[in-house]
């Protein structure tokens, strides 16, 4: 499987800064020197600031104590001096970071819109520029989703619901289930067709059937119905029919795995073929439903939730015609609300304010450059890459790569509870990682038409051409060369069955990178990232592909039997850590994320203590040491504000911890940090009951 992890990338130099000061000869004197002092047995230290190496003084809290709550201690200033802008739900500094590039690309897209110019940035400009014509989305109404609605209000019978059914999907909107391409996980070379469930309005199946989010569910119905209203429904009908979207969509989430089991990819490989799926789902006609959707599957279709699939004959004829027309209509206008006129955008954002907190939605500048973002992702990438990522930079990051990954194999090297054979295997797969950096080596093209009085047209065409473009890769070459994240995105990734990882562009800036930090700075920054997505290749989902990205065990049944146990330790650790009143991280579901941590930043140590093992001066920043600077780096990058709705939100379905518990988790795990602020044995940054895997 693929997953995404929120991390920061950044390239890292080797040597340290130009801009530190050079220590300065004695003045002139006509006494006699004084005799000369022994030779240095070590590095000499050399007076600096923190703002010297590339940290920030200002976001220290001195007061706290960093071998009690070291977060507090590298982010207390910093929390202190921002506030949560009113259009988020949460401030980092990765927002920071993606609010720069905001003001990057809108440059680019205002540069863009203006008439003629090359053919590609003019259908940037175009699109932007459609979005951002309230006046012309107003006029259009609904006209551009009028087929789609018509073809719904025929829903009358299994023939017709199948009919609605794909209209639906082949404009990208999952109802029901959802249908892509992924690599065979037997075969990673090979792409295949992939079913599993989906088509939930709600952030995740919980929130239907956990009594602690009976509010939520009471919010959304009076959601659904405005939204039912707005798109021509009559007012006396609309909340009978929310309440029968609630209800489908309340069925649909029971036969959903629920997160965690989700993580399993074992219980995810489900292959079969057409035949079989045709028994399983006898109410469908799938030759004529792949015929629709303009694709041919392939002969193994990997199915993740066979018991979803097994529910949807009974659940299709559970609920009336007109009961499926208020879900069908309701999914339709929600996915579309950003190219609809204003009443929707709005009814969507009250929805997002209800789940999140957000007082405020973003500007319609900010919303337009997401969406543009989103959908022409790679035409947008060549022209910020072009502008903002100099070539040197990619070199120097690939560089800070490859130290990582022998610090990594280092590591790998010293496990003393695996046994050789183990070993041998997984020093080869680490070996086989592609690393890619930067940007992808071929750009990706949109061929589908934007018109740029037309943004719904625009919205519509460019969801069906990605998810068609998704789905067509069925049974062909899985292309090892194609990225799944954007080159100006604030993250980075790690793929399982590709056994590959990428750092975009985006995030090689400051806090985790600059060409003039300190070498213990940038590896505390994005070298923790890089280890982090490097780890994931041994995390608990990664370690069962082998080195091809095949869901293979290449375990010894020993090792194996130490690895869960390791695994288990960390998850019921970080299961104490309490976010908010009663809301405590779910270690099972953020296990694989707080293993990549915990190895992530043990990997950047050490990787820093390599690069300067040979220096000839070590700096010291204020007072702090070099291995201070370098965790005083890690805190600094996971400065986080959240609002408690959100942080209710992200326990429920996001597989990272809560930024505070990742810096604190990590390092109150890693001796090297208790080394280093000489904690006392027993406080909390340096326990007796410490949890390991790498």
């Amino acid at each position: 499987m693929r997953w995404i992890a929120v991390v920061a990338a950044s390239a890292a130099a080797c040597s340290s800064p130009s801009k530190l000061p050079e220590p300065q000869a004695p003045p002139a004197t006509d006494q006699a020197p004084p005799a000369a002092p022994p030779p240095p047995t070590g590095p000499q230290p050399v007076k600096v600031t923190l703002a010297d190496v590339g940290l920030e003084a200002s976001s220290l809290d001195r007061s706290a104590d960093p071998c009690v709550d070291f977060y507090q201690f590298a982010c207390g200033g910093w929390l202190q001096s921002n506030q949560i802008p009113a259009d988020h739900a949460r401030w980092a500094r990765f927002t920071e970071i993606e609010e720069r590039n905001k003001v990057a690309i809108q440059a680019i897209l205002e540069e863009d819109a203006k008439v003629g110019g090359d053919p590609l940035a003019k259908k940037l400009g175009d699109f932007y520029a459609s979005c951002m014509d309230e006046a012309a989305i107003e006029k259009a109404g609904l006209r551009a989703i009028e087929p789609a609605l018509d073809r719904i209000r025929k829903v009358r019978d299994a023939r017709s619901w199948q009919a609605a059914l794909v209209e639906l999907q082949r404009l990208g909107v999952q109802v029901v289930w959802g249908v892509r391409s992924e690599p065979n996980r037997h075969d990673s070379k090979t792409e295949i067709t992939m079913l599993d469930s989906d088509g939930l309005g709600l952030p995740d199946r919980d929130y239907y059937l956990e009594p602690k989010f009976a509010d939520k569910v009471d919010a959304y119905r009076g959601h659904v119905a405005r939204m039912l209203a707005l798109a021509g429904m009559p007012v006396a009908k609309t909340t009978a029919a929310a309440g029968d979207v609630v209800a489908i969509e309340t069925e649909l989430a029971k036969v959903t795995k629920k997160r965690v089991e989700r993580r399993d990819p074992h219980a995810a490989d489900n292959p079969t073929d057409r035949t079989a799926l045709a028994k399983q789902v006898k109410s469908l006609d799938w030759t004529s439903y792949w015929k629709a959707l303009g694709f041919a599957p392939s002969a193994i279709i990997n199915v993740g939730t066979p018991k979803y699939l097994d529910a949807i004959d009974g659940l299709r004829a559970k609920f009336t015609p007109a009961q499926w027309q208020a879900y069908f209509t309701y999914q339709l206008v929600a996915h579309e609300a950003q190219a609809l006129p204003k009443p929707f955008r709005d009814e969507m954002f009250a929805l997002e304010h209800e789940l999140t907190g957000q007082p405020q939605p973003l500007e319609r500048n900010k919303k337009c450059i997401e969406i543009t973002e989103r959908e022409l992702g790679e035409l947008l990438g060549q022209q910020y890459v072009a502008k903002h990522f100099p070539a040197s930079s990619k070199q120097t990051a690939t560089t800070l790569v490859d130290a990582l990954v022998r610090a990594m194999g280092v590591e790998l090297g010293k496990q003393d509870w695996m046994t050789d054979a183990t070993r041998q295997t997984a020093l080869a797969k680490l070996a086989r990682i592609v690393r890619m950096v930067g940007y992808p080596d071929k750009w990706r093209t949109y061929d589908f038409d934007v018109k740029r009085d037309d943004f719904a047209g625009n919205l519509m065409r460019a969801d069906a051409f990605e998810a068609h473009r998704v789905r067509a890769k069925a049974g062909g070459p899985v292309d090892r060369a194609e990225w799944h994240m954007n080159a100006y995105e604030v993250n980075a990734y790690y793929s399982a069955n590709e056994n590959e990882t990428a750092l975009p562009a985006g995030i090689l800036q400051p806090p985790f990178f600059g060409g003039d930090r300190a070498v213990a700075a940038n590896l505390g920054g994005i070298g923790m990232v890089i280890g982090h997505e490097l780890t994931h290749g041994f995390d608990d989902q990664g370690a069962k592909y082998d080195a091809d990205g095949n869901l293979e065990t290449w375990w010894q049944p020993a090792d194996k039997t130490k690895f869960e146990a390791k695994g288990t330790c960390v998850a019921d650790q970080y299961s104490t850590f309490e976010a908010q009143p009663k809301g405590f991280v779910n270690g099972r579901l953020t296990l694989g994320e707080n293993i990549a941590d915990l190895g992530g930043v043990k990997m950047a140590f050490h990787a820093y203590r390599d690069l300067r093992k040979d220096a000839p001066k070590a700096y010291v920043a204020d007072g702090f040491t070099e291995d201070q600077q370098f965790f005083i780096a890690v805190g600094q990058a996971w400065c986080s504000k959240d609002r408690p709705e959100e942080i209710q939100r992200r326990l429920t379905i996001d597989p990272h911890s809560p930024p505070k518990f990742r810096v604190y988790g990590a390092l109150r795990n890693l001796p090297d940090f208790a080394r280093a602020f000489q904690c006392a044995p027993g406080t909390p940054m340096n326990p007796a009951d410490r949890c390991a895997v790498w």
